[in-house]
């Protein structure tokens, strides 16, 4: 999954609703009061679900919510898929198996190993706007797995140093913010999935109008994770290389 540059996915905005039969207010709150201050202590990049959230979720729909920080908002999405978490894991994490952008492409600097990897993204936007690109890095945050006895999983992205990239492209501008990360943990027979964003992408073009994007893409773009998590089984299988789950574990392969 290409985590920084969903936002610039162009969506009808319709809200989307996930299939299944979904825990109540009440579980869903019960299980984000066990990990709220392993989130609060540990996470990459804390955040907090509020009760409106869990009634969204508990309902079949996408929590939405942007959050005020100092400079860009952060964009959050939560939901509940009836799909375990492995199989919402590799989704996420298996992007080179999935071309979301087009106009995307991604080198990657190292070789992904024990939950981490840094790649260069480079995006290519319509005239007159700048192509744009930057270094980023992505890992797995164990310690909040470890916290958890492996119950939460973090994957979170940062921007690393662009010398890391030997060839940028000249006439590109570096992003100069992108944070964000998934959060994972297991209610009754499915998943919890938080996703949020923060992210600036330079240039004339103003921070609200990314956080703005970022908003508009939640449902498409988590829908799309819950679609290609029921496919998952069909590629990781003996042939794939073993991935890791957020506690740096290899995931059996199914």
């Amino acid at each position: 999954m290409h985590v920084v540059f969903v936002w610039m996915m162009v969506v009808c905005g319709s809200s989307l609703a996930i299939a299944g039969d979904h825990p109540s207010t009440e579980k869903l709150h019960e299980a984000w009061k066990k990990i709220e201050p392993t989130v609060r202590a540990d996470a990459t990049f804390p955040i907090a679900l509020e009760q409106g959230d869990f009634s969204a979720i508990a309902n079949g729909q996408i929590a939405k919510r942007r959050i005020r920080e100092n400079g860009p908002d952060r964009a959050m999405g939560a939901m509940w898929a009836p799909i375990d978490r492995n199989h919402i894991w590799i989704a996420i994490l298996d992007d080179g198996h999935d071309n979301l952008l087009s106009s995307l492409t991604e080198t990657r600097l190292e070789n992904s190993e024990h939950g981490h990897k840094r790649l260069y993204q480079h995006l290519d936007l319509p005239w007159p706007v700048h192509n744009r690109q930057l270094v980023v890095e992505i890992q797995n945050n164990t310690d909040i797995s470890n916290a958890t006895e492996g119950f939460l999983w973090e994957r979170s992205w940062d921007l690393a140093e662009p010398a890391l990239m030997d060839k940028p492209d000249p006439s590109a501008v570096w992003i100069p913010l992108a944070t964000g990360s998934w959060l994972l943990f297991p209610v009754e027979n499915g998943t919890v999935v938080v996703y949020h964003v923060r992210s600036t992408i330079g240039g004339r073009i103003p921070d609200e109008v990314v956080t703005r994007w970022a908003m508009s893409t939640l449902d498409e773009m988590m829908q799309h994770i819950v679609d290609r998590a029921g496919n998952i089984h069909t590629h990781y299988t003996g042939n794939h290389e073993i991935l890791l789950g957020g506690d740096n574990l290899p995931i059996e392969q199914f």
